[in-house]
């Protein structure tokens, strides 16, 4: 596959990567996420038309956007670990120990979507030139993100089995080899990969892979495409949390505090139903 094809560049010339700024970006791909795991069959209908979680809350989340003119075509997010954990922890707990007690800083990508408006899904993405451009392209501003301004270990992730061929060109190692069934998304098979980013360079030259190594290495992403990260108001946390999803319904007490200290300057107890508060 020629990632570098002129043809290819030129069809995605118009899109424009970089964190998300607005309400308004991340309600969009938030309605992404929704509309395409539903069509993928991962979750049911909801009236929020949005795929969101507490993690998303956590102030050092981050969502990546591809937007064309003034629409969101792909999407992507970087939930580090926090006492919230990641999402991945509902089946892979165990497996994560290993790397949280040697000390290594994870992250975990998740939320990660694209437009079947925008590019056909009759075509498997594993044989769609352009989806894979679309896709690795979002990617190499996460990677560079993840290297560049949180310093971390690990990027982790969970994906159908039927997308596994996808990472492994990127280098994702599998965390475990056992396919697990995640309840979040309907019973769908998932299988936990990593991606080691302190050896991925050294690997990415020996691999052979010389188009995936031009362009996750040639050069580094615009620190500016990170800057003006959206951050939560108040009224924000109410819309997309409350209003939206109640995603403060299966917290626990602990996790309701942590977003609340996470939130000095807010008064919460506004929003968040008071016997989650209470000690």
């Amino acid at each position: 596959m020629m990632l570098e094809h002129a043809g290819m560049r030129s069809i995605f010339s118009g899109i424009e990567y970089r964190v998300a700024r607005s309400r308004d970006e991340l309600a969009q791909a938030f309605h992404l996420v929704y509309e395409e795991y539903l069509k993928q069959g991962y979750i049911h209908e909801h009236p929020s038309k949005m795929r969101l979680s507490l993690h998303n809350l956590v102030p050092e989340t981050t969502t990546f956007i591809a937007k064309v003119d003034s629409t969101v075509v792909a999407t992507a997010t970087v939930i580090p670990d926090s006492p919230l954990g990641l999402p991945m922890d509902e089946l892979y707990r165990e497996e994560l120990a290993g790397l949280r007690d040697s000390g290594e800083r994870l992250c975990e990508v998740s939320m990660l979507a694209h437009s079947s408006d925008l590019l056909s899904d009759k075509v498997p993405l594993m044989f769609n030139a352009k989806k894979m451009f679309l896709i690795f392209f979002l990617f190499k501003h996460v990677f560079d993100y993840a290297v560049q301004e949180e310093a971390l270990d690990y990027i982790c992730i969970t994906v159908n089995p039927k997308h596994s061929a996808i990472y492994d060109s990127l280098l994702f190692k599998n965390l475990d080899d056992q396919v697990k069934y995640y309840g979040k998304v309907n019973g769908a098979p998932a299988i936990a990969k990593v991606l080691n980013l302190s050896t991925i360079e050294q690997e990415s030259a020996l691999s052979k892979r010389h188009n995936m190594h031009k362009m996750f290495f040639s050069g580094r992403t615009d620190p500016r495409r990170f800057d003006e990260k959206f951050r939560f108001g108040i009224d924000d946390i109410k819309y997309f949390f409350v209003d939206q999803v109640n995603a403060f319904e299966n917290a626990s007490k602990d996790e309701v505090r942590y977003i609340m200290d996470a939130y000095p300057e807010y008064d919460l107890s506004g929003i968040i139903p008071l016997h989650m508060i209470r000690p």
